[in-house]
């Protein structure tokens, strides 16, 4: 059988699930096809497949899958899988959705004998049948840009934030991988060049003590290389003692979803967090000298334009205008089919139609001003694209300044820091826009 699998984009990072996939279905018959569009650009003809599989990762890559296959002819047999492998499949039926690649659905689908030794806990992905791990993202701090892998120590989430496209998938429920799978598929990325690695847990810290032991035995076999992981606020409060670790086993930064200041907003998301609980993980942060860098998502129904300058005052009084991606301050929620947020009564009144192109609802603010803001800020962002992060961030107070009538900026001195991040500034639970959309499309470097 020839079969055709493609991925749209992955977060900047290689497409592993892609590689497990490869690794199930290679019965030593198969001819197997992989293109990964947010990397190459290779013309081929869709009907010269028997079955096509589409990595629905995310919202943007599903968006991206839908434009490239439409009005094409396809092949009889078609399969999605990934985050957004339901929803993909309730837009176009003839998609069938593959929830687990431990489960038999491939094979009902496809009718074919497949590696019965392949276990996605336990077998180590081949990424060498992927683009290079070169032409991902990178660790740029200053001068360095250092090649950055990736892995993860469990899949799926036992929380339940509303705006998350993972608990739709998972239920509240965490798997971890197996400890062989892990360290050995890190050990082939840093012989591959990777000199970082990103643990792409939804949270690290689901399940702290192995995810440590992980961390730990990792640092034994590679004591040069850094990390970073994304953490709850939650967890880092809940878990001091596990954060205060991190530093001595190189986990160079911590990514963690703030999402907005606004208390009300942050129950509506369950959270399980407050404003004060924001500051609190910084403190925490700054104590055991991890730079943590805030996601937001500053844009919902209910928010108003305090919630804006309470954000720009947390970045100020902590100094962390260089951890904050400053698009990071134009994003917008997005409420995918099926999101939890649906559930909450307080969306009700705000949610508009949902829109098959997009995958996702629109929806009304309360306080309708912050439609013009929102748009402003990320327009001027769009026009400065080729400015550093340092001034589109100064660039964007000015603009909140300009509307709250306030003066945001922290009178003290300031001394610019050089920081460690990662190339790619986008996640998940963001709306797409058009600045990433235009470079996956053009297969420009995010570096």
């Amino acid at each position: 059988m020839k079969i055709l699998l493609l991925s749209f984009y992955d977060l900047g990072k290689q497409p592993k699930i892609i590689s497990e996939l490869y690794q199930k279905l290679d019965n030593g018959e198969n001819q197997i096809d992989i293109v990964d569009y947010s990397i190459e650009d290779k013309d081929i003809t869709l009907s010269e497949y028997d079955a096509l599989g589409v990595y629905a990762s995310m919202h943007t890559a599903s968006v991206l899958a839908e434009e490239f296959l439409r009005d094409k002819t396809l092949p009889t047999k078609l399969f999605v899988f990934g985050l957004y492998a339901h929803v993909f499949s309730e837009m176009y039926p003839n998609f069938n959705s593959i929830h687990s690649l431990d489960s038999d659905d491939l094979d009902n689908l496809l009718d074919l004998k497949l590696n019965t030794d392949y276990s996605f806990k336990h077998s180590v992905p081949d990424r060498s049948i992927l683009p290079s791990i070169t032409d991902y993202s990178h660790i740029v701090d200053g001068s360095n840009n250092l090649v950055a892998g990736s892995v993860e120590t469990t899949y799926g989430c036992k929380h339940a934030c509303t705006h998350c496209p993972v608990p739709i998938e998972f239920n509240g429920s965490f798997k971890t991988f197996g400890t062989e799978k892990i360290t050995q598929d890190v050990a082939n990325q840093v012989e591959a060049g990777a000199k970082h690695i990103s643990f792409n847990d939804p949270d690290f810290f689901n399940g702290p003590k192995h995810a440590l032991k992980i961390l730990e035995l990792l640092n034994t076999q590679h004591p040069d290389i850094t990390y970073d992981s994304t953490i709850k606020v939650e967890h880092i409060l809940k878990y001091p003692e596990y954060f205060r670790e991190l530093k001595d086993l190189n986990m160079l930064f911590v990514i963690s979803a703030f999402e907005t200041t606004n208390d009300l907003v942050l129950e509506i998301l369950q959270k399980n967090h407050t404003y004060k609980d924001l500051r609190d993980a910084v403190e925490v942060s700054i104590k055991n000298n991890i730079d943590i860098r805030p996601t937001w998502m500053p844009f919902s129904p209910w928010t108003e334009i305090d919630d804006l300058t309470n954000i720009i005052t947390l970045i100020e009084d902590y100094k962390l205008r260089e951890t904050v991606d400053p698009i990071q301050l134009t994003i917008k929620l997005l409420i995918p089919k099926n999101s939890l947020i649906l559930n909450r009564p307080e969306i009700k009144e705000y949610l508009l139609d949902y829109d098959p192109a997009s995958f996702s609802y629109s929806w009304n603010y309360k306080n309708t001003a912050l439609d013009n803001i929102q748009n402003e800020l990320f327009t001027y962002v769009l026009q400065n694209e080729s400015a550093d992060e340092y001034r589109q961030y100064l660039g964007l107070v000015k603009i909140l300044e300009k509307h709250s009538g306030k003066s945001l900026l922290s009178t003290e001195k300031y001394n610019q820091r050089v920081v460690p991040k990662l190339s790619e500034t986008w996640f998940c639970c963001a709306e797409p826009n058009k600045i990433q959309l235009e470079r996956i499309r053009s297969n420009k470097a995010l570096i």
